[in-house]
């Protein structure tokens, strides 16, 4: 989910892996990773670069204080919207059937009812978790159209409880049946908390740490207002995309394949499995991005360096394991 910049960055680089700097060396492993020929394309709806702007230019003046869903990452692991909830309106009871889900609010004030805990209002810079089979229910209880960042799991299975007054479409090719929903709710575990109110104490850490997810807030803080050189690639990963919510400040982001850009609060940045990706810290104060992807332990795969180059390819024989 990836840094840069001065000292700070080098160890929050480093943190990531939940590993100190003497760990990380003595458990170095190269290996030889499939890298796409050509750049891994962007696919509708994930753009490098999606501020706030280009969302609401989507939405006709006639819905602008509507109720509105805009999708703004879909890959094959997770999904994630814009989510305008107009005044008074709010989601159906529902739960999520093996995986979690996670909110940030970003305008507005949202009222979370949470399993069995007592319902509470979330305002701008709250993050939000929903564990598996949890029934929950999203309502604007603020005087203007509230809006919220949401990410689901691309497979994530909705289902109604049994008392509901009415029933959305199902899926292509599905019916509705009543069953028994077993286990029950899923505990939080350790390491996570219903909800983080960031902009009162902001912090980095993990928020979600679960299977098929993980959200986790990088802050650091920048002296100065350089660009990073073309040259930082930074990482990539082989088997899944990523993404950020910038919650404060400006980071800078090298993407492969296009130019350095800065991105501010309420921007997602987006960058598909196989592209070398670095973010830094841009400007003085802190900054704080919301590195979002499917795996808490996920691989990082970092280029070779000058005291340790590539060495000759092996040659090319027979194929894979899997293939």
């Amino acid at each position: 989910m990836n840094l840069w910049k001065g000292g700070l960055a080098v160890v929050a680089a480093l943190a990531i892996g939940a590993v100190s700097s003497t760990a990380a060396l003595a458990q170095t492993v190269f290996t030889w990773t499939p890298k796409p020929v050509a750049l891994a394309p962007y696919k509708a709806p994930n753009k490098p670069h999606t501020t706030i702007a280009d969302v609401r230019a989507k939405i006709s003046p006639a819905h602008q204080s509507k109720t509105w869903h805009q999708e703004v990452v879909r890959d094959k692991h997770l999904q994630a919207s814009w989510v305008q909830l107009a005044v008074g309106d709010q989601s159906p009871a529902m739960f999520i059937s093996d995986t979690r889900a996670a909110f940030i609010v970003w305008e507005g004030s949202v009222e979370f009812t949470i399993g069995s805990e007592a319902p509470f209002t979330a305002t701008k810079g709250f993050m939000v978790q929903v564990p598996a089979r949890t029934q929950f229910q999203m309502k604007n209880v603020g005087a203007v159209p509230s809006l919220h960042f949401e990410v689901f799991t691309a497979d994530a299975k909705i289902t109604y409880p049994q008392a509901a007054a009415t029933l959305p479409k199902p899926p292509a090719g599905m019916t509705w049946g009543l069953t028994r929903q077993d286990p029950g709710a899923e505990a939080l575990g350790t390491g996570n908390s219903t909800f983080r109110d960031f902009l009162a104490s902001p912090s980095g850490g993990a928020f979600v740490t679960a299977p098929g997810l993980f959200v986790n807030a990088i802050r650091g803080q920048a002296f100065n207002c350089n660009m990073q050189p073309p040259t930082a690639l930074g990482h990539r990963h082989i088997n899944y995309g990523e993404f950020w919510f910038i919650m404060e400040g400006q980071i800078q982001y090298n993407l492969e394949g296009l130019p350095g850009f800065v991105s501010e609060p309420g921007d997602i940045v987006y960058v598909p499995a196989g592209r070398w990706h670095s973010a830094a810290n841009y400007c003085p104060g802190y900054d704080t991005r919301i590195a979002i992807n499917p795996f808490p332990t996920g691989t990082h795969n970092w280029p070779p360096t000058a005291s340790q180059p590539n060495p000759p390819t092996p040659p090319i024989s027979g194929k894979g394991w899997l293939d």
